[in-house]
């Protein structure tokens, strides 16, 4: 007698589930996978400007950059920094940002730095971006970063007064180079 109610309760149960598994396999079954060419994009959203207060109780002018990326073959950063072939000359960072000096007209101008024998090289940060995992099943991915600039301190110092921005953008491991991002400029 028990067994009987348990396979009546069993076939009950089953028959209210069943149209549930068949709405969420529908909806699944709806949505599309994203797609998107496989040179990476970006998009500026905002500067994040902090101050952080040293032990001699100096300030210290700290800058995060975030911004929206996406690529269609899912193939963002690299495992290891050690990576060398084929990343050569500028692919051999895969995240770039250039300083750029904001004139009175809202052109840009590069900001270059003379060593100490007299040469100007412009004034750039090369990172490494490491790997991002793609989670989709056609490994294309989007999603916000928020890079710390490590070198911003020392731009607020020698820069002060002057608006600056700065250009970015970023290899993927194919070697596909995508657009070039501007920050919105900020005065130091």
């Amino acid at each position: 007698m028990f067994l009987r109610r348990a396979a009546r309760l069993f076939r009950v149960s089953k028959l209210r589930i069943l149209p549930v598994i068949l709405a969420v396999s529908g909806m699944v079954a709806c949505v599309e996978p994203m797609e998107f060419p496989p040179e990476p994009y970006l998009e500026f959203r905002q500067n994040i400007l902090s101050w952080q207060i040293g032990l001699t109780g100096d300030t210290t002018e700290l800058l995060e950059v975030e911004f929206y990326f996406q690529d269609g073959d899912g193939d963002i950063g690299r495992e290891t920094e050690d990576e060398v072939f084929p990343y050569v000359g500028d692919s051999l960072y895969n995240l770039h940002f250039h300083l750029l000096e904001v004139m009175p007209d809202s052109t840009f101008r590069q900001v270059y730095y003379t060593d100490s024998m007299g040469m100007d090289y412009p004034v750039e940060y090369n990172y490494h971006l490491h790997y991002i995992e793609p989670v989709n099943a056609n490994n294309a991915m989007s999603g916000t970063i928020t890079w710390v600039v490590d070198d911003f301190p020392s731009t607020a110092f020698f820069m002060q007064g002057r608006r600056v921005c700065y250009s970015i953008y970023l290899y993927d491991r194919a070697l596909h180079r995508s657009n070039t991002i501007y920050t919105d400029p900020i005065q130091l």
